[in-house]
């Protein structure tokens, strides 16, 4: 990673992440700390070693704790209230018995002490990079120009797209005070080669595989940052647990077919992490738990409003320079984010958009006084604009015509006729709805003020039609259409046939084209607006902006709930 490490990008970001770790280690003593055994309720008992407790205990993990495992699932659902700090734990019990259980299923490939000291590191490592409301605040930073820039520099250099969050726990793993602090005050077992064994663990973190001389040992990668890894298996497992959804997958099941298989590759060999074929609907339940939790927790309506309420208290931090550093998004948690509005008066950061001060942001948040649904956008409301296109209507009637004139027609014509239709309308429909889910996909924050601003723009000349007086601005409307969800990648030949080839998921399952329907089917898109303004309004504005005028509203409001 020397080139990675040479790029301005890194070492910019890096510099601020290295003061932020070496304030939180500065006066910790690991001295003294024992091992100790923790109890979970997803993975009972464990026991850590002294070198685990001693890093676990250090105000770097310990931080964790005051950053939510599910951001602000907790308004919709309350019991919802584990930390990061519980999902790392979790994650390094997970990583034990997984490895301790591959050596078990393996009879010519063993795991040693050193790999799995390595890949439990990583395990509690693995989330050190997250800040407040975990994923939201990515949204935020990992958008900010120069870490635009780093995460460009990584696609270029490593070949891998990790999210914001990896990035910042790999800084934080090889940053100078961590290196100190590792160095001094840990009592890990091997020390010999420092340098990389932490470049190792950061490469883990990231979705990056690992060499040792000529092997490729892609299995450690993959334990933690893989297709059915067991960062998955924790939080899938946990969320869903203190939500109290009736969510399961068989553990166990799946950790008996996990197996490590060597293959040849260009004159190397590669230790993959293989599925054994009849583990198969182990990884099918996983996927179905993955689409659900996405559904009823993460991209759940109230959720994601308050999600960007909070985007918006944290957009108006950073222009009024309360944010201004990495090692500030680091540095603050969700119990201290809001204390940030103290002494601000009536500030207003957004004088181009709206009058709305910091303040009132935070006391929205605080109070949960959160926008009404004005617009509830699906699939089949986007489809429903290519299917009530008049070109269908005139070509049906052309059929029709051709089956009362046409003596020669018959049935099979008929049959050939209706399947090239059915077809056709179904690429069209298809490419339009990808080509409208690319104009919102991906935008930042800024870009999503702007098509705010352009429904505000739209609802005033409404209300102008209609003389009204207008008592609200920008702020009072969100636009939220969150990304489609990624469900791994199924085409990666990780599942170990009887005859001992290796094949996709895929290959047994449809499982990418059905995690995909089934993810298209259930997204929904959403604008909300405050009491000020009437919903009438804001949907026959959202018509123009959102649609080009391509339906009409009686049609539109026939397929949106308001």
């Amino acid at each position: 990673m020397t080139e990675l490490k040479n790029k301005r990008s890194y070492i910019e970001i890096s510099a601020d992440v290295n003061q932020f770790v070496q304030a939180k280690l500065n006066g910790y003593n690991a001295k003294g700390i024992e091992a100790k055994t923790i109890h979970d309720p997803i993975w009972g008992s464990t026991e850590y070693s002294e070198w685990e407790m001693q890093l676990i205990d250090s105000p770097l993990i310990q931080r964790l704790r005051g950053i939510s495992q599910v951001g602000l699932a907790v308004l919709t659902y309350p019991a919802a209230r584990h930390s990061r700090f519980e999902h790392t734990l979790g994650v390094a019990a997970a990583t034990k018995r997984l490895v301790d259980r591959i050596n078990v299923n393996c009879s010519n490939f063993q795991i040693n002490q050193n790999v799995k000291n390595k890949l439990v590191l990583a395990a509690i490592m693995h989330d050190v990079g997250h800040c407040f409301y975990s994923h939201l605040s990515e949204s935020i930073y990992g958008n900010l120009k120069d870490f635009a820039e780093l995460r460009k520099d990584i696609k270029d250099i490593l070949g891998v797209k990790p999210k914001p969050h990896e990035i910042l726990s790999l800084i934080i793993v090889n940053c100078d005070s961590f290196k100190s602090f590792f160095s001094n005050e840990l009592n890990y077992p091997n020390k010999a080669n420092l340098d990389k064994l932490l470049e190792d663990v950061g490469k883990i973190i990231i979705g990056v595989n690992i060499t040792d001389g000529d092997n490729i040992e892609s299995y450690q990668t993959s334990i933690i940052n893989g297709s059915f890894d067991v960062d998955k298996l924790d939080y899938i497992k946990r969320d869903s647990y203190t939500a109290g959804l009736a969510l399961d997958f068989d553990i166990e099941r799946l950790f008996t077919k996990i197996k490590v298989h060597p293959i040849s590759i260009e004159g190397k060999i590669e230790h993959r992490l293989v599925i054994q074929a009849n583990g198969v609907t182990a990884i099918e339940e996983l996927t179905f738990c993955k689409i659900m939790l996405f559904s009823y927790i993460y991209y759940h309506q109230k959720v994601l409003i308050t999600e960007d309420i909070i985007k918006d208290y944290a957009q108006a931090l950073l222009k009024l320079d309360l944010i201004n550093t990495y090692a500030d998004f680091l540095s603050l948690d969700e119990a201290s984010l809001l204390s940030l509005a103290k002494n601000q008066g009536d500030k207003k950061p957004f004088p181009s958009y709206g009058n709305i001060s910091l303040a009132q942001l935070a006391d929205n948040i605080r109070n949960r006084t959160l926008p009404k649904r004005c617009l509830e956008v699906s699939q089949s409301i986007v489809q429903n604009i290519v299917i009530n296109d008049h070109g269908k209507e005139t070509e049906l009637k052309n059929l029709l015509n051709k089956i009362q004139t046409d003596k020669s027609y018959n049935l099979e014509m008929l049959d050939a006729d209706i399947n090239n239709m059915i077809s056709y309308y179904t690429r069209s429909n298809e490419r339009y709805i990808a080509g409208f889910m690319s104009r919102f996909e991906g935008n930042t924050y800024n870009d999503i003020l702007k098509i705010r601003k352009e429904i505000y723009d739209e609802l005033i000349g409404v209300y102008e039609k209609h003389r009204q007086k207008v008592d609200f601005d920008v702020f009072d409307i969100y636009f939220v259409f969150p990304s489609v969800v990624s469900y791994g990648t199924p085409g990666e030949k990780n599942v170990l046939g009887r005859d001992g080839k290796l094949m996709s998921i895929n290959d047994f399952v449809k499982l990418e084209q059905w995690a995909s329907s089934f993810n298209a089917y259930k997204w929904r898109g959403y604008v909300y607006v405050t009491k000020k303004i009437n919903k009438e309004y804001a949907l026959e504005a959202c018509r123009t902006v959102i649609f080009d005028d391509k339906i009409e509203l009686k049609e539109l409001k026939s397929f949106l709930k308001i």
